[in-house]
């Protein structure tokens, strides 16, 4: 593989934001504290072979579906459809080649510097999707702190689709104990022990679930790992805090639920957790959760704001 194309935005309060073409990555998002001092707020790879060779999807776009798909196959409009699975007999975030291992286009930084648009194209049965499928992903920097992604496509056959970034957040810190997290969400999706949705909803009240007030992380962690999405109650979905720094960032976005993994794979565990934006997991699967389905002549459209801001 030729070397990555790498791209910074930047405003005028010194945030910096370091994309690549690889998988349209988020490599690095740096705030400055309020003494002006830069904070990395997330985890990724320091080597572009790390990069490449990454397992852990970290700051990619994943499509054409994020998380999981049981068994690696579905049925649309009467027709059985096997696709690529990577993790062990199920399709996870795409597949072996999804989008995240897929070098990227751009046209490079717009004239202000503060935004850069990546485009892909993914021919009908790649990973054994139907359709052919132009995605892109539009990363924009605003002199708010506001890192905002929007996500579109289009498909010349109805195909499934479940775009998210999956950038592993750390504030900062070590690891994640230290954090406090809220989730604005009523509901989990449980699973079985391959991460599998069971296709019902349970409530979070009177469970460890429930992130609805501001909650610090290691006493909840105790009780046991997450990798579970969530029905959200409010486009602001999460906010998670750094209390050592003084610095949130809060995650708004119109999907309709959002994955809380707490890194427990990672090479440290819980250096770092994910907070991704989505469509259920594996709903194409089961008629009562909400599905996104693209048909020719419709644009799928979703957006996610990563926004940063003081604590006073």
């Amino acid at each position: 593989m030729s070397e990555l194309k790498k791209f910074t935005l930047q405003n005028k309060n010194g945030m910096q934001v370091e994309l690549c073409d690889f998988g349209a990555r988020i490599l690095s998002i740096k705030v400055p504290d309020r003494s002006g001092k830069l904070i990395e707020t997330t985890l990724n790879h320091s080597s572009e072979k790390a990069i490449v060779d990454d397992e852990f999807y970290m700051g990619a776009s994943i499509g054409r579906t994020s998380n999981r798909i049981s068994k690696g196959r579905f049925s649309l409009d009467g027709i059985e459809f096997n696709i690529s699975t990577n993790e062990g007999k199920h399709n996870l975030h795409g597949g072996k080649s999804g989008f995240s291992n897929k070098i990227w286009q751009s046209q490079g930084l717009n004239i202000q510097g503060n935004s850069l648009t990546f485009e892909l194209h993914s021919p009908d049965g790649d990973q054994g999707y139907p359709g052919a499928v132009n995605a892109r992903v539009m990363f924009t920097l605003y002199e708010n702190n506001e890192l905002r992604l929007d996500f579109s496509a289009t498909s010349t056959k109805p195909t499934p689709i479940n775009f998210c970034n999956h950038a592993y957040f750390n504030m900062g810190e070590d690891n994640i104990y230290d954090l406090e997290l809220r989730i604005q969400g009523d509901a989990y999706l449980p699973v079985d022990t391959e991460s599998i949705p069971l296709g019902y909803f349970e409530t979070v009240a009177n469970t460890r679930f429930d992130f609805n007030e501001s909650t610090i992380l290691g006493n909840r962690l105790r009780l046991g790992d997450f990798d579970h999405c969530y029905r959200t109650t409010n486009r602001k979905m999460a906010k998670l805090t750094s209390r050592k720094h003084k610095v949130s960032l809060e995650v708004e976005s119109d999907q309709i639920g959002i994955q809380f993994y707490s890194g427990k794979f990672l090479p440290t565990a819980q250096s770092a957790l994910c907070l991704e934006a989505q469509g259920y997991p594996d709903a194409i699967n089961h008629q009562a959760l909400e599905q996104d389905i693209l048909k020719p002549g419709e644009l799928y459209q979703k957006y996610v704001i990563y926004r940063y801001s003081y604590l006073d």
